[in-house]
């Protein structure tokens, strides 16, 4: 049998190179496959932001469609998710919400017209790309007069607004699905402990509060015959505990949802390891995360591949990304993080020129192969001996993690993070083969089973 390792570092994009058989060798460190095999992974995704739909407008349309095909077939990424924002995010080109006038409690003025200029249009070309694609949705506030402060930027949501904002909820789901456009899921809110110093479409929910309409919708949607689902918190690893506390305490709210979204910008994923043991059926996801534009942008590919194989360690069903697409500036934005966030991919506003973030390759490496009824193991290396003290205090070496993907056709794919500025040398077991693997410093390896 023959293997075939595509890599990626600081110098090479996807360079191939045949590997080998080996006999063991016990100095080098195996790469050992954990136990729990991901089975119902959703898919990858990024985020189709009003701002990336927006950047999208501006591109020719065959500029465009060999884009969009890039990112959503199986000849490209083969992104099968994606996440929308219900109303302007702080990545949208402007702030509104669905309905803009005072105590408008019977939502007679909701009207998704803004979504309507530039935001469907791009997602219905992207659905014509790939009908399949799992949406999402979150909003980053409700309508500015549910808001204590009565802003979009900051405060709390009111309990006196519950209902109606289910009705809104009600109300996007029927519009979008007007166009063709299916949502699956939505979270209550985007961030639910933060208002953003005020500078930004925020919103903070007490916990309480949160469960309380979660279950309001849940009914709601029920009465109207929709199977959207519903995924709690939507905000940092660091919130797993809060919502074990929600989970346990409010009556009700565990069979009105159906998992809970986090993303990464606080605590680890493992903090989350507490409602896989407790709420097994509730699914996790990994609902946020991007490229900063000014920090490693295009070669922060080790990060994103850790990131990616530690999701898998703990379980969750799905892995999507930020903003789809941003200008050179990382905009546009009305929020405080203009100019820090960056795109999957980067166009120029100047020259129309396309630059791929360190994310869109470490998705490059490992999406395409992750496709429908494949199972997913995470690997890591193990140290058959303790480490020398040759170098102290030189900083330790950094295992090698990954993935083991098995796919319905029987062919196997490893994928493997080496994230120290060194070669690493392993051996994996493929097809029932060992083969040798010599890992460049920092870089990403896709090992595919010929």
């Amino acid at each position: 049998m023959k293997a075939i390792q595509y890599f990626s570092d600081k110098s090479h994009a996807f360079a191939a190179r045949e590997v080998f058989p080996t006999l063991p060798n016990p100095v080098l460190p195996p790469l050992e496959e954990g136990a729990e095999r991901v089975t119902d992974f959703l898919g990858f995704g990024v985020a189709i932001t009003p701002s990336s739909c927006y950047v999208l407008s501006q591109m020719e349309p065959t500029e465009r469609k060999a884009l969009l095909r890039h990112i959503y077939t199986e000849e490209g990424l083969n992104l099968s998710t994606g996440r929308l924002c219900i109303g302007a995010s702080d990545y949208s080109p402007e702030i509104y919400s669905y309905d803009d006038v005072p105590f408008d409690t019977a939502l007679s003025h909701f009207s998704i017209a803004r979504d309507e200029a530039y935001v469907i249009p791009m997602l219905k070309e992207i659905l014509a790309i790939r009908p399949d694609l799992y949406l999402f949705a979150a909003p980053w506030s409700p309508p500015f007069w549910m808001e204590s402060g009565e802003s979009m930027c900051g405060g709390y949501m009111r309990e006196e607004f519950l209902g109606c904002y289910a009705e809104y909820f009600i109300r996007f789901l029927r519009a979008y699905e007007a166009h063709g456009i299916h949502i699956s899921a939505v979270t209550p809110q985007n961030e639910v402990n933060t208002q953003q110093l005020g500078l930004m479409p925020s919103c903070i929910w007490h916990p309480e509060i949160e469960a309380s309409f979660v279950k309001i919708l849940r009914q709601r949607l029920t009465e109207e015959g929709l199977s959207t689902k519903i995924w709690l918190c939507d905000h940092s690893f660091r919130d797993a505990p809060r919502v074990l506390w929600q989970l346990q305490h409010c009556e009700g709210l565990a069979e009105a949802a159906n998992g809970v979204a986090f993303h990464y910008y606080d605590g680890s994923i493992e903090e989350s390891a507490c409602l896989r043991q407790g709420y097994p059926s509730h699914s996790l996801h990994f609902t946020e995360a991007g490229p900063r534009l000014t920090d490693h942008y295009g070669d922060d590919h080790c990060k994103w591949g850790l990131m990616i194989a530690r999701a898998f360690k703990m379980g969750y069903q799905s892995f999507c990304g930020w903003n789809l697409l941003l200008d050179e500036l990382g905009g546009p934005n009305v929020g405080l993080y203009s100019g820090v966030c960056g795109g999957l991919v980067t166009r120029d506003s100047r020259d129309g020129v396309l630059s791929y973030s360190g994310q869109h390759t470490a998705l490059r490496h490992i999406a395409p192969f992750v496709t429908k009824g494949a199972r997913v193991s995470y690997l890591r290396s193990a140290d058959a001996y303790g480490k020398g003290m040759y170098t102290y205090p030189s900083s330790e070496r950094k295992p090698l993690e990954g993935v083991k993907i098995l796919a319905e056709s029987g062919k196997t794919v490893a994928v493997v993070v080496n994230p120290n500025p060194f070669p690493l040398q392993s051996h994996i077991i493929l097809g029932g083969e060992r083969f040798y693997l010599d890992l460049p410093g920092e870089s990403i390896s896709s090992i595919v089973e010929q």
